[in-house]
This record gives C-alpha cells, sequence and structure tokens, in this order.
C-alpha cells in the first residue's frame, strides 16, 4: 500500500507556509532531483557538498508535487516554480524534514525497532528484518539510512499495513544518537557492540561507548532494551542499569525484567543465564551454523553468511523477534533467512575464475581484525590476496590502528597483501613487523593502485578479500577484474 499524506499535514507538522497549491496529497518524499519525483515531496536539503535548494526547477522538471525549501529563489524562478508545483516555505528543511518524519511515526501503528552499533547495525536491521517478514508484515530501509536525514526518511516509508519497523540509527558524534531516538522513539533498542570507530568524532573508545549508549538513556518509557553481555562496553550498560534503574519506568516483563526495564540478554558463552545463547559450531565459505538457546529453547540453524562475527548479529535479531513476539521455535526455523547485504562479506565470481569477498561498505580496527581472521581458516586451492582499504575517520589513532592492522594481515596467511590510503606506511610498517616477506604493494589512492599496473592477476583458484572503509571505492578495483552479478552503488 502507498501512503498519502495530506498538504494539512505537512503545514501542521512543519509549521510551514504554503505559498503555491497544486497537488494536495503526497506518496513520498524525495531529495534527488537526478530521480523522477512523481507524487513525492521534495525536500531541498543543504549538504556538505551541494545546496538542494540550487536546484529547484530541476525537481520540478522531475514531477515533484511539492517543493519544501528554507531558501525562496529569485522572483522569476519563484514565480515559474509556484506556477507548476506546490511550494511550501519552512524555517529549515532538514528540522521540517525530522518534524514530518516524528509526526508519522506517531500516525502509524507499526513497531519501531531501534538499532546502533560501531559494527553490524546494518546488517542486524537486515537480518531483523528477514526473521520478521516470516511473520510480520516489515519496513527497513534499503542501506545505511542512519543518520540525521536518512532516519526522517526511513520513518517516512513507514505504510499503515506495516506492522513492524527496524530503524538503522548511525553516528560520527555525541548527542547523534539522542537526536535519533527522539525522531523515532523507539519501542525496542540495542547496541550491537562497541569499537573503535568514528574516533575523530567522539575521541576515544569510551567517547564512542558513551554516544552509542545514548539509545538506551532517550529510548522512551517502556521501551525494551536488548544488552549484548558479550562486549565489555555493552555490558557495562546493562550493568549499569541493572544498578541505577532510572524513575519513572512503566514495570513490565516480556521475557525478562530488570528493575523495572523491559530486558532482553544475548551471549555467545554458554554459561551465561541469557535470553539468547548463539555460539558458533560450524563455519565455510558462505554459511556458518550455530547452535544455542533461544529462550530456553534449544535448536540449530544454518545460515547462508560467512564470518563469525555474524553470530552476534544473529543473536541481536533474534532478541527483537522476541520483543516483537514470535516464538523460539518461529525464530530457530526463520534463522537461516538472514543474507548478508551490499559490501557486507558480500562473495563474488570473477568472470575469469576466482572469488572475492568484497566487505567494503565500512572500515574499522575491530570489523577489519574480524574480517582478516575469519578469511584466516579459508584453505583455497590457489592464493589469498588482500586488498585493504584506508580506515577512515581514525582521528588521532589512525597511525597506531593502521600499523596494528598490518601486524594483523601479515600473520593472516596471505600470499598477497596491497593497502589503498594515506596510511599506506603505517600499515606496511605493521606488516614487516610481523615478519612477512611475500608481496607488498601499496598506493596513496584506487586511481594510483589502478594506473601503476601491479593489480594482481587472478587465477580461477584464488580468492580474494577486499575490505576498507565506503569513501575509498574498492569497489572500483573490483570492476576492473570484472566481476559477475555485481551492481556498484
Amino acid at each position: 500500500m502507498v501512503w498519502r499524506m495530506t498538504l494539512q499535514d505537512v503545514l501542521a507538522a512543519t509549521g510551514g507556509k504554503a505559498l503555491s497549491t497544486h497537488e494536495n496529497s503526497f506518496s513520498s518524499v524525495g531529495t534527488d532531483t537526478r530521480a523522477r519525483l512523481e507524487g513525492q515531496l521534495f525536500f531541498a536539503l543543504k549538504g556538505e557538498r551541494f545546496d538542494a535548494h540550487d536546484f529547484l526547477e530541476q525537481a520540478a522538471s522531475q514531477g515533484a508535487s511539492a517543493i519544501v525549501a528554507h531558501r525562496l529563489p529569485e522572483s522569476e524562478e519563484l514565480r515559474r516554480l509556484t506556477e507548476r508545483t506546490t511550494v511550501i516555505l519552512v524555517d529549515d528543511t532538514l528540522s521540517a524534514l525530522q518534524a514530518l518524519g516524528r509526526f508519522w511515526r506517531r500516525r502509524m501503528k507499526a513497531r519501531i525497532l531501534g538499532v546502533t552499533g560501531t559494527n553490524g547495525k546494518t546488517t542486524t536491521k537486515e537480518f531483523t528484518a528477514a526473521i520478521l517478514s516470516t511473520r510480520f508484515r516489515v519496513q527497513f530501509s534499503k542501506g545505511s539510512f542512519n543518520n540525521h536525514w536518512g532516519v526522517p526518511i526511513s520513518l517516512l516509508t513507514i505504510s499503515p499495513e506495516h506492522e513492524v519497523a527496524v530503524i538503522e540509527m548511525g553516528m560520527n558524534h555525541p548527542g547523534e544518537i539522542q537526536t535519533l531516538v527522539g525522531l523515532a522513539e523507539p519501542d525496542a533498542v540495542a547496541v550491537t557492540m562497541v569499537g573503535r570507530g568514528h574516533l575523530e568524532g567522539v575521541g576515544s573508545i569510551e567517547g564512542v561507548a558513551q554516544a552509542k549508549e545514548e539509545i538506551y538513556r532517550f529510548a522512551p518509557p517502556g521501551a525494551t532494551m536488548i544488552f549484548n553481555l558479550d562486549n565489555p562496553w555493552t555490558r557495562k550498560m546493562y550493568e549499569k542499569r541493572s544498578a541505577q534503574p532510572p524513575a519513572g519506568r512503566a514495570a513490565g516483563s516480556l521475557v525478562g525484567s530488570l528493575n523495572n526495564w523491559r530486558v532482553i540478554t544475548l551471549s555467545s558463552d554458554a554459561a551465561q543465564a541469557v535470553d539468547v545463547h548463539l555460539r558458533l559450531v560450524e563455519t565455510g565459505a558462505d554459511f556458518i551454523r550455530v547452535a544455542g538457546r533461544i529462550a530456553n529453547v534449544s535448536g540449530e540453524a544454518r545460515v547462508p553468511v560467512f564470518g563469525a562475527h555474524n553470530v552476534n548479529n544473529l543473536m541481536v535479531a533474534a532478541g527483537f523477534a522476541l520483543d516483537c513476539g514470535m516464538s523460539a521455535d518461529q525464530i530457530w526455523k526463520a534463522l537461516p533467512q538472514c543474507r548478508a547485504g551490499w559490501g557486507r562479506n558480500q562473495w563474488v565470481a570473477l568472470a575469469g575464475g576466482g572469488r572475492v569477498l568484497f566487505d567494503a561498505y565500512n572500515a574499522n580496527p575491530e570489523s577489519m581484525r574480524a574480517a582478516l581472521e575469519n578469511f584466516k581458516g579459508l584453505q583455497p586451492l590457489g592464493r589469498k590476496v588482500a586488498v585493504i582499504g584506508e580506515m577512515r575517520e581514525m582521528g588521532a589513532e589512525a597511525p597506531a590502528v593502521h600499523r596494528e592492522m598490518g601486524e594483523v594481515a601479515g600473520r593472516a596467511g596471505f600470499d598477497a597483501i596491497y593497502f589503498v590510503g594515506p596510511s599506506k606506511t603505517e600499515f606496511s610498517a605493521g606488516v614487516v613487523s610481523s615478519g612477512f616477506s611475500k608481496t607488498l604493494v601499496t598506493s596513496d589512492s584506487c586511481e594510483q593502485f589502478l594506473a601503476s599496473g601491479v593489480a594482481p592477476v587472478i587465477d580461477p583458484a584464488d580468492i580474494v578479500l577486499m575490505k576498507g572503509s565506503r569513501g575509498v571505492q574498492l569497489e572500483r578495483i573490483l570492476k576492473e577484474w570484472k566481476p559477475l552479478d555485481f551492481q556498484s552503488k
């Protein structure tokens, strides 16, 4: 079902003023003038590089049913706009978008699940949606729509028929999660784990933990809180709430309760008395097998994803499913429906043979270590090759963490290691210090790497790990190898 929002809804939610009226209802929200916008409410957002207010005529030409702006064009252009489309003036388009997202969230009946974490939040969102979709009508954003504009857009994709919506929340500075929680008002929340991500914006791993903890601190009264007891930082969050429960919380019990908090706990340690316990019992190039307990029901499942780190993501997803009322048996049966998304441990076959594990949507020290160690366990018939990209947003810690990851890569059993990014000197030093003596090539950028002519020739029996931050765009290297069934983002 396509939702319909009226002009009166928009004006009431945003406090805007209609300068012209041609359409009185809208079916979705758009922000990109390069896309078709028929039936859409176009928000002219101002970004770091572009201001959509400079492209209002393009938005109208693409069929936008209404344009929401906080800066008006010159009189002649404004006249042309108001003659062909509905124009709404607001104080600030981002604030208006956020207000409209909150307004729509409150109108919809869907149960809202909020997830954040240094690693795994996007994968957990998709695992959660896969499990819940076996029983409910579920909405979730495709990709990482997890910031100050992505979350309200995600909320605005919820339709009246949806029963559950999974909302991912990211951050790169303190206070951002608080803002997103205020918009989404989630009914259940989880932090997948805390690691060394976005250090440039928060300064330290302690800063990361404090920023991520905002999802618990500012969750609405009565929200279910899902805690990963395997990660020391998220365990501290659980223990803090056990010792100092906030006042004013409604008592209730879902699976367990903790001093008036509705709580679900997770651990891969069988000795822990938790609601979800999953452990890795077998791993292959394209699957993991997990066993354990969900709400005291024992079981086992083969899940078509790569990497031991996905056990944690599966546990969080199972916790959300319990929160939504699925039985343990239903969850066990649904686990094999989980799949990895674009750029997240994605196996890509090459036209000339060989395979690439493309894991280049995001990277930080913890996810990089997990990728290298997971790959270490594979035994191909041919060579193992690593193409490693810069871990961005590391701030002052960049030299140390790249040297650290160089050491890990050097001990991971590769026949050749290639590094792309500004931290090539530090990474190389780490590789050399590990005793690695095979092929090591570094480059400042993908363009320089490809232009140098040293890109490895991949033989049919070879496997390649390609891991780095999204901004490095390692897929440009992958495309040179003629991948099969692979789409660039």
